[in-house]
């Protein structure tokens, strides 16, 4: 069950892709080289914000939500599986014959913490109005922490529509869709 706005299959155009990007707001390609039992090695990461995640239950609908939107690196990353683009390089792949639908996924209602003086649970308060259209108090939220490089906080929050405040839908090119379950 889907709040769908988009109705028409949907294609990129003027694709580029560059390779060495070291400008970016959210990730940080790094080298790390160090020894290790007397061997040096070399090693390739990425720094990235830490985030916040929520479960979002809807009271009287008794169903999940999660959000739908486009995710440009496993657009990339299927489109680059494909037979035909196996053996080509990223800039020789005509990108516009393949739909966004191919890079969108069913994920969490989820965020970045990149506003150092604001506190995890205010940025998934801002994340769940944004994304779904829900004011979830802060008291709310109640969390479990799991953690990777960067670590993320997973909360739980109970909706219903009296805290519904808009329709939801991301910001500016998100284009993120609402899927109920």
């Amino acid at each position: 069950m889907a709040d769908n706005k988009r109705t028409a299959e949907e294609f990129l155009t003027d694709v580029e892709i560059v390779e060495d990007v070291r400008d970016s707001l959210f990730i940080r390609p790094v080298r790390m080289k160090f020894r290790r039992g007397g061997r040096p090695i070399i090693w390739d990461l990425i720094l990235r914000h830490n985030s916040v995640a929520c479960i979002l239950y809807h009271r009287q609908k008794q169903l999940l939500l999660f959000v739908k939107q486009f995710r440009p690196a496993v657009y990339v990353a299927k489109i680059r599986q494909l037979e035909e683009n196996k053996t080509k390089k990223m800039n020789e792949i005509d990108w516009s014959k393949y739909p966004v639908s191919m890079g969108e996924t069913i994920e969490l209602c989820a965020g970045i913490i990149d506003k150092p003086q604001v506190s995890s649970r205010q940025h998934m308060q801002e994340e769940i109005i944004e994304e779904c259209g829900y004011s979830v108090k802060e008291s709310d939220l109640q969390t479990g922490i799991g953690s990777s490089g960067a670590s993320q906080e997973i909360f739980y929050a109970e909706i219903d529509e009296t805290m519904k405040v808009s329709e939801g839908g991301g910001v500016d090119a998100e284009k993120i869709d609402k899927i109920w379950f």
